[in-house]
């Protein structure tokens, strides 16, 4: 990109008129070119004893060549995304860290919406995001209760004579 279009960007940005759509290819492992789906996908075949032999699975795809393949094997699809997490969670617990193009890009203060196409909570969950919507805040009780108190108040109560 020319300088011109670099700051066209970071003026939009500002502005709140553009919004990043992250996809599987920034989920990256430590060495910056291996998808991190890859693993994920392995670890979901083995859990499902799915064995593809000599096969290998396509590049920021392997998620999408897994689930097309399990899909017979699984009573609800929506059980897929729950094992995913867990695939994800497992990882994290033995060491591997969110991608840097994850966390370089929740640095990114300026964006007031992110939207990601991959089923986990990576970006959430990086210190950068949480700290910026304040995610590490605890829900408050009258909204884990169902109640919002930011709602307006209703009109009329039950004790006004009417």
């Amino acid at each position: 990109m020319k300088e011109r279009d670099w700051r066209r960007l970071f003026e939009q940005m500002k502005e709140g008129t553009v919004v990043p759509v992250v996809g599987s290819r920034l989920l990256l492992e430590a060495d910056g070119t291996s998808p991190l789906t890859g693993r994920v996908a392995r670890r979901l075949l083995a859990d499902y004893d799915v064995d593809i032999g000599d096969a290998s699975l396509p590049p920021f795809r392997e998620l999408n060549d897994v689930a097309t393949r399990l899909k017979g094997k699984l009573k609800n699809p929506q059980d897929l995304y729950g094992d995913v997490d867990s695939a994800l969670k497992g990882l994290r617990a033995e060491g591997v860290a969110i991608p840097q193009p994850l966390r370089q890009l929740a640095q990114v203060t300026d964006f007031r919406l992110m939207v990601t196409l991959t089923p986990d909570d990576l970006l959430s969950t990086t210190r950068s995001v949480r700290k910026r919507l304040d995610l590490a805040r605890p829900v408050p009780r009258e909204v884990s209760a169902g109640r919002r108190p930011w709602a307006p108040a209703p009109l009329l109560h039950e004790d006004t004579p009417s």
